[in-house]
């Protein structure tokens, strides 16, 4: 038997889940990534500069004894005299100094080197799924052909560099000169990803062009406290980028944490017998999105998975708590170390938009109202009219792609599909629309009718959460329109049906 001692590690938390905390930390050796069983963390406490100190206290078990096998051949590397305050604190018992701050500067090995940075793979090329293990939201991520989106190690500096242009040309070659404003100063940079930095494309794998007020910030600025958070409170949490690292996306199911009671509560009198019975039948939590090539600012969204058919839910613009430009001015100064406050009012609103999607089930509509809400869908460009093919005459003789028009009329016809499934109670009621949509846009079912054959187009993380919420606004409007007395027909009244704008 090992005769095993508490050891302190400072370092990066990659990952979480109810179990298990995943860490980074510099070593003697390098820079090594354990992950911990929660029974054997003893301390947990959050520090400056993206930083946590973990008190590690292996049990007697084979993992026990392995993990402290592991740590005394990556001893930690604690060199810097703030290092060595928390280890004194952590072996005394003692609180940390208040105030205290670690000089990322001082510390060696440098973090932001490639070496340091953590994978999280979806996919390989031949397929295999390989993914953190309890990762929030697979089923919902990783359905409709995402499985194959390339994946990336997440954590790098972006590298930013002004742009230069072909100046002039003669007989000794061509010139290049900096694109300056008429003061001298460059007027546009390129963000570059340096991991992937080749013979051909030293500076790396390109991200986007912007002007000088653009922030390109890194991943972990805004990922960090809130995976620091998830493994304080053992929420699952997983970062999947895609792109050679042009975006990324921080999932975390925070279901635990959820107040049920108290966003019943907050909806008002109207909703009192409404919603909600089964607290087991949700995954709730939220997303963080950020790019580096313009393509989505720093937002952060309430999102839930319906455990029984693995449905996606991003629920409504209310819950988007965060939208932030990437502009020195508002993202560059964005106090990240509150985001934990800003969550806790993305999950309360979560909780009541669960509600209310749960509340469809009150409302029953008939094939007529459910063409409208088609019509609706194509106009907020979650459908696209199929192709009709006419003779002579005028007369439709054939009726080509149409995919999501397609698969929501399977969806109504049988709502036992495995991407709908829901009770038979609940059949031709708004959630029953509702989770045709969503289940359509998260799983992108195979449509036939045994002689034609359509997939329909993969969509991306993001164009996925940003379907999902169109629907929940659209429907979830509706809802509490009519919840608050407004028929939905009443509603619908002046939206003609999908067969009268096809045809």
């Amino acid at each position: 038997m090992i005769n095993m001692e508490d050891i302190t590690l400072i370092g990066k938390v990659t990952g979480s889940t109810p179990n298990m905390v995943e860490l980074e930390y510099p070593s003697v050796s390098g820079i090594n990534s354990v992950r911990l069983a929660r029974t054997m963390v003893a301390r947990f406490e959050r520090l400056g500069n993206d930083r946590v100190a973990v008190l590690v206290r292996p049990d007697d078990s084979e993992r026990g004894q392995q993990l402290y096998q592991n740590l005394i051949e990556f001893s930690p590397l604690h060199i810097t005299e703030e290092q060595i305050t928390v280890v004194d604190a952590f072996e005394n018992n003692e609180p940390i100094p208040a105030g205290l701050v670690m000089n990322v500067e001082e510390e060696a090995p440098i973090w932001n080197t490639p070496a340091a940075t953590p994978t999280v793979t979806v996919a390989d090329d031949s397929g295999q799924v390989v993914v953190m293990p309890d990762g929030p939201f697979d089923n919902m991520l990783f359905s409709g052909g995402r499985l194959k989106k390339d994946s990336i190690n997440w954590d790098f500096d972006p590298v930013r560099k002004p742009v230069f242009v072909m100046h002039s040309e003669g007989e000794q070659g061509s010139t290049v000169a900096r694109a300056n404003d008429e003061t001298g100063e460059p007027v546009a940079y390129a963000i570059f990803n340096p991991l992937y930095a080749s013979e051909k494309r030293p500076a790396g794998a390109y991200l986007g062009t912007f002007s000088s007020s653009y922030y390109p910030m890194a991943y972990r600025t805004g990922f960090g406290p809130a995976l620091e958070m998830a493994a304080e409170k053992g929420w699952p949490a997983q970062v999947i980028a895609w792109n050679e690292g042009k975006a990324a996306a921080l999932f975390v199911d925070a279901t635990s944490s959820v107040d049920w009671e108290g966003a019943g509560s907050h909806l008002g009198q109207n909703w009192k017998r409404r919603g909600f019975k089964n607290v087991g039948d949700y995954r709730v939590g939220f997303v963080i999105y950020n790019s580096l090539d313009g393509s989505s600012a720093y937002k952060v969204q309430a999102v839930a998975e319906r455990l029984l058919c693995t449905n996606g839910q991003v629920l409504g613009d209310s819950a988007t708590v965060i939208n932030q430009k990437h502009t020195v001015g508002s993202l560059g100064s964005f106090d990240f170390e509150e985001l934990a406050e800003k969550i806790m009012a993305v999950l309360e609103t979560a909780a009541r938009e669960i509600i209310v999607a749960e509340s469809m089930k009150d409302i029953q509509i008939n094939r007529d109202v459910f063409e409208k809400l088609m019509t609706i869908c194509e106009r907020k460009k979650l459908i696209t009219k199929p192709t009709l093919k006419r003779d002579d005459d005028g007369n439709v003789t054939s009726i080509q792609r149409g995919h999501m028009w397609r698969v929501m009329g399977q969806g109504w016809l049988n709502h036992s599909e495995d991407w709908v499934n829901i009770n038979n109670e609940d059949r031709h009621s708004l959630y029953h629309v509702y989770n045709i949509l969503t289940g359509a846009i998260t799983h992108k079912p195979v449509w036939t009718n045994g002689k034609e054959t359509l997939e329909g187009s993969k969509l991306n993380f993001k164009t996925m959460t940003d379907r999902l919420q169109t629907v929940h606004k659209v429907l979830g409007d509706i809802t509490k329109k009519s919840i608050n007395g407004k028929p939905v027909e009443e509603q619908l009244e002046k939206i003609p049906m999908f067969s009268e704008i096809l045809y």
